[in-house]
């Protein structure tokens, strides 16, 4: 039973193309994360979101900032998405204010967080919030290591989700006083795909 399990493990990760081109996702169906998104302002909320996402085996992660156009110009990390099982988390750092429990979640062992450029986000977050992460995959250098050419957030949703993710809001005001829903489903998306896409191919 062991030896089959891994068998079709290693069948179906073969079965994904390792490639793909800006064409091809273009004509993928667009698709989001569907599920509850938990927008998150006040520090008291994100204490009891945080309590739950400490009982989780797996995360997907992901952070946003408002945009730098200038040389030297530096935003702190607004908004940090988590996402568990069931919901995705969208954080307001700027809002909350410290987050213990968040460092909690980061320096535990216990807890597999994955996200695409994860040490880049840790390293933003850490301007803000000193902390130690530990158990954290890059999911680019995890499907590299099993023979994804393509990688990125927008690649490896088409190659292993089938779907084409819209990145328009990326470079939008993470700071706004309301996030637009464009805003919040981008955000949760981001996370969300981190998550599934590692599920899948792992």
């Amino acid at each position: 039973m062991y030896a089959y399990s891994i068998e079709l493990t290693l069948d179906v990760i073969m079965n994904y193309k390792k490639e793909i081109t800006k064409e091809e996702i273009a004509v993928l169906t667009h698709g989001k994360y569907t599920g509850e998104i938990v927008l998150i302002n006040e520090k008291e909320q994100a204490d009891i979101a945080l309590k739950e996402l400490l009982k989780c085996d797996i995360i997907g992660i992901d952070t946003e900032s408002r945009p730098a156009f200038k040389k030297g110009q530096y935003f702190p990390v607004s908004l940090v998405q988590l996402a568990g099982k069931n919901k995705v988390y969208l954080i307001r750092l700027l809002k909350t204010g410290p987050l213990p429990l968040l460092k909690n979640l980061l320096e535990n062992e216990h807890i597999l967080k994955v996200g695409i450029a994860i040490h880049d986000d840790l390293k933003d977050l850490s301007k803000s919030m000193a902390h130690t992460a530990n158990n954290i995959i890059d999911l680019n250098q995890f499907a590299q290591a099993k023979g994804f050419k393509s990688i990125g957030a927008r690649k490896l949703s088409g190659l292993v989700l089938n779907i084409r993710i819209s990145k328009a809001q990326q470079v939008s005001n993470w700071e706004n006083a309301v996030l637009s829903k464009a805003q919040i489903d981008y955000a949760a998306t981001d996370a969300w795909l981190c998550r599934e896409v590692y599920l899948k191919i792992k």
